[in-house]
């Protein structure tokens, strides 16, 4: 598929209500292991409800091909150092960004991330922190986190990573 300059302005983000979770789940899931879909619908669908988080679409030409969802705080790893720990408290935290493969490389994924901190600037959190799989060197280059640390699950290493930020 090839894209214009302007494939970002043609993109609408927006703060997901409970209404656009049926159609952003038809949209989304083709993408998805099979055994899991099941806990992605109820994921989002608390998501767009509960005040203390949040869930964010991108569509494009009215088909949703991203999602992110925040929230205002998440239990740390146990794995983590209290010096670790001590500079999560008081951020919000990113727990899932999702784009679709024919999507990704495109910007897509910066829009999310920036409605993150915008929700969590409106909540004044002090910043956000994320886990992840393998894109933490795409937060620690494109967003200013910094590695707080690694921890292991099921044989799965994981990078926490935070960003800061002052409020104004």
């Amino acid at each position: 598929m090839s894209y214009k300059p302007s494939f970002l302005s043609t993109c609408v983000t927006f703060e997901a209500t409970p209404a656009h979770v049926a159609s952003a789940y038809q949209d989304l899931n083709r993408d998805m292991n099979p055994e899991f879909v099941h806990v992605f619908l109820d994921k989002i669908e608390r998501y767009a409800r509960k005040p203390d988080r949040a869930l964010f679409l991108v569509q494009y030409q009215n088909r949703t091909i991203a999602f992110a969802t925040i929230i205002d705080s998440a239990p740390v790893p146990d794995e983590l150092t209290a010096e670790q720990v001590t500079p999560l408290m008081g951020y919000s935290c990113g727990t899932g960004l999702m784009v679709l493969p024919e999507f990704r490389k495109k910007g897509v994924a910066s829009l999310l991330v920036d409605q993150w901190e915008v929700w969590s600037r409106k909540k004044e959190h002090r910043g956000i922190w994320v886990i992840t799989k393998k894109m933490g060197e795409w937060y620690q280059k494109h967003f200013n986190y910094v590695r707080v640390g690694v921890v292991e699950r099921k044989g799965v290493k994981k990078t926490i990573l935070r960003k800061d930020y002052l409020l104004k």
